[in-house]
């Protein structure tokens, strides 16, 4: 509350006041400050100039940009392209899609799951080949094995017997007696 009797009393808003001096400025000084103020509004029409030929020069490449056809037969050609290259794009899509289902008959049973799988935001952007075989595979209808390994070659093994063979127990009745006595008393040679 005190302060709005402070705002209200003009004896105290003119104690708060704040006292001006003067200053006296010699002809030299008001002839310098009136140069700068001269040259600093230059300067500000200056930019000003600046800023709206660069305004108008964007404006102008925007339209350069976008180039308008004013004449009826330029309107007819810009329609025919249009329509051509439209109906190259919708050929190139069914073109790709009988690839797809020529080398996967499967897919066409399964068309419609196969294209909730091509708009899923992780397959999005892919190939029609690659996303098919993906599908194939992540669906388990992919019947061929992936390439990679090589077959096996070498023909059938027979585990080797455990011990020795029927030579190596000849050979050591022959020729080292003792140990094959040993051997035969430890169960090691059956007979």
């Amino acid at each position: 509350m005190e302060t709005e009797t402070e705002a209200l009393d003009p004896q105290k808003k003119q104690e708060s006041e704040v006292s001006v001096k003067k200053v006296e400025v010699t002809e030299e000084e008001l002839a310098d400050l009136r140069h700068k103020a001269e040259v600093s509004s230059q300067n500000f029409e200056r930019a000003k100039k600046a800023e709206t030929k660069l305004a108008e020069l964007e404006i102008s490449k925007n339209e350069e940009t976008s180039p308008e056809v004013f004449s009826d037969e330029g309107k007819v050609l810009q329609k025919q392209i249009e329509e051509s290259s439209r109906k190259i794009e919708e050929l190139t899509r069914e073109n790709a899609k009988k690839d797809v289902l020529m080398a996967h008959p499967i897919l066409k049973e399964k068309w419609e799951e196969f294209e909730k799988f091509r708009s899923d935001p992780e397959n999005k952007g892919m190939n029609l080949k690659t996303a098919a075989k993906a599908f194939l595979t992540e669906s388990g209808l992919l019947d061929a094995p992936r390439k990679g390994l090589e077959k096996p070659t070498g023909g059938a093994r027979t585990q080797p017997s455990p011990g020795m063979s029927i030579e190596e127990i000849k050979d050591l009745r022959e020729n080292n007696w003792p140990k094959y006595l040993e051997m035969v008393k430890k169960g090691q040679i059956k007979t």
